[in-house]
């Protein structure tokens, strides 16, 4: 199965695959009407307007260093997770817009191992009965998770950091897998990039693909068009589609014809292969 991820309406609304992925709420701040038959994608803690508006919501490291677009490694603004106004108003929104679809959730997690060290965090985090940080960050976020799951009215996906070796989302981000498996019906994996070296893309997928095996969800591994010819493109879906369950490709209005170009070999391969199996069955 596939997927288009996009932020264009237009493009929702005529892609060529089977479903589709429309943002509704950008890491910039920027937002947007659900369309009806789409995946609303929600940024959760990724918000660079509110922490433009105010820096002192943004996560805070070990350092003091603020989780800002201009924080090194940082592309966007992060609020922190503990922020009770921001965390009851973000899920109002999710309420909004999954009342009566799928939703998937981005930037849903801590930016950083080494966030937050805020003074409300440092104050949660004493007052909990958890020992160590990484294991309280994970129940901040299953949390949050588990009420959003409450209030979507249909499936929800959560995306995960790219990073498959077992126990590294929840040391990295505070997002738990197994702890999320009852609240989720999908996780999502950005693989992004060009593809010049594509091995690294079945590499991660392979990864995930195993980590995740043992849980009740379906896995998706997210591309990236922007860039890429057809060729390479179809190179990279080959390689991942037999880990995963759906490939969502992230695409702007100018790349749609290399996506339906890739659609349309797959399902030139897919005829051959029918064709051969059909052969066999005739000829043992």
């Amino acid at each position: 199965m596939h997927a288009v991820l996009t932020g264009d309406a237009d493009l929702a609304r005529e892609s060529p695959t089977e479903s589709v992925s429309y943002f509704v709420d950008q890491v910039d701040g920027t937002r947007s009407e659900p369309l009806p038959g789409t995946t609303a994608v929600v940024a959760c803690w990724g918000d660079t307007a509110a922490v433009e508006r105010d820096p002192t919501r943004a996560a805070v490291s070990v350092d003091g260093t603020r989780a800002t677009p201009d924080a090194e490694g940082h592309h966007w603004g992060t609020v922190c997770p503990t922020d009770e106004a921001y965390r009851g108003q973000l899920l109002d929104r999710i309420a909004t817009v999954g009342a009566n679809g799928d939703v998937r959730l981005t930037t849903v997690g801590f930016p950083g191992h080494e966030f937050c060290h805020c003074e409300r965090c440092d104050d949660q985090f004493a007052a909990s009965d958890h020992h160590d940080r990484a294991g309280w960050r994970a129940s901040v976020l299953t949390d949050f998770v588990a009420d959003t799951a409450d209030r979507v009215g249909g499936d929800l996906s959560v995306t995960l950091y790219p990073d498959p070796y077992p126990g590294a989302s929840r040391a990295r981000t505070g997002l738990d897998p197994a702890a999320l498996e009852p609240h989720v019906d999908e996780f999502v994996v950005p693989l992004c990039g060009n593809y010049e070296t594509p091995y690294w893309v079945e590499t991660l997928a392979r990864g995930f693909g195993t980590e995740l095996s043992g849980l009740d969800t379906s896995i998706s591994v997210q591309l990236s068009v922007d860039g890429t010819d057809v060729d390479r493109l179809h190179d990279v879906t080959r390689m991942v589609e037999p880990h995963c369950d759906r490939i969502v490709y992230g695409t702007f209005p100018e790349d749609v014809d290399t996506v339906e170009a890739v659609l349309d070999r797959q399902r030139a391969n897919d005829a051959v292969v029918q064709a051969y199996g059909r052969m066999r069955a005739r000829n043992p």
